[in-house]
């Protein structure tokens, strides 16, 4: 029990020395600031030494503080390591499987899978992180992130599992009664719904900006959505929002020639993490899902 009560301890006190915040590093492990305070309070006085120096605007460390922080991330990555070894070596799911991702997407076509792995797997628990911030994967310890668009982090591994296209869209009633709109420098004349400045189209190969405004902003598509569906404007939506209402005949699809194209959708993966058979199992079972149920949409 001493050793678990150390190992938290070391936990916290890595996190804050990372992040320089009680608050941020208690935000990252999902707990309070009081549990990261008592855990660093009773390390230390196992230890018998100071780690922080406190003040109101800053936590930062004491020279010995330093050494230990060191030593401690060592120990933290052999034990990592050591977990990594035996999961690779599974054959079935077990553990745990830490899932970012974002939106209806998120919501409508990965979560049906992890729910499936959750029941079929007994001895696996999976989280599943709904944010839209770019997650740090390595810092924050997630398995997989699913992201969208172009990807930048070599330090990562991507595999796609399908494709999304944006749809310019508003309702017949709004259509109806507004300006023509035949090329997208007609948006200057029409309330477009969102919080861009601006919209990408392409036109004979080249990409171009088409600045737009409105009276109604929002950075939340199932708000635009319902904005849109409303007569309010103009929106522009991922397919994941657009194209049932769009199928309906609740929404019209505009200015579809000058469309910039699909962007790929990614599962995303610390490289460290590629024989995880939690993780193997999840992407397999995602781009299955979205082939056989999905495979003529783009989200």
């Amino acid at each position: 029990m001493e050793t678990i009560k150390s190992l938290q301890g070391i936990i916290s006190f890595v996190k804050v020395a990372d992040v320089g915040s009680f608050s941020k590093a208690a935000e990252i492990l999902n707990v309070s600031k009081s549990h990261i305070s008592k855990n660093i309070r009773q390390l230390e006085a196992d230890l018998g030494i100071a780690l922080f120096v406190r003040s109101t605007r800053k936590v930062q460390l004491t020279h010995l503080g330093e050494r230990f922080l060191e030593t401690c991330r060592e120990s933290l990555r052999s034990l990592d390591s050591a977990k990594q070894e035996i999961l690779d070596l599974s054959d079935t799911p077990r553990g745990t499987l830490r899932v970012t991702l974002a939106g209806i997407f998120g919501e409508d076509y990965i979560a049906p899978v992890v729910i499936e792995m959750a029941k079929r797997y007994p001895d696996l628990k999976v989280e599943l992180n709904f944010s839209s911030r770019i997650v740090d994967l390595i810092e924050e310890k997630f398995d997989v992130a699913i992201r969208i668009g172009h990807l930048e982090n070599s330090s990562l591994m991507a595999q796609k599992i399908a494709s999304r296209f944006e749809y310019i869209v508003c309702s017949k009633s709004y259509l109806a009664s507004a300006p023509p709109l035949k090329e997208p420098q007609d948006l200057i004349h029409h309330n477009c719904i969102g919080e861009r400045s601006s919209w990408s189209f392409r036109k004979r190969g080249k990409s171009f900006q088409v600045p737009i405004s409105g009276n109604f902003k929002s950075n939340n598509p199932r708000v635009m959505q319902k904005a849109a569906l409303a007569g309010l404007g103009i929106a522009r939506l991922p397919g994941s929002y657009a194209f049932e209402e769009i199928k309906r005949g609740r929404l019209v699809s505009v200015l579809e020639s000058f469309n910039e194209g699909k962007k790929d959708i990614w599962a995303v993966t610390p490289i460290r993490h590629k024989q995880n058979i939690n993780v193997k199992v999840f992407i397999q079972e995602v781009k299955k899902h979205l082939s056989d149920d999905y495979g003529h949409v783009l989200f």
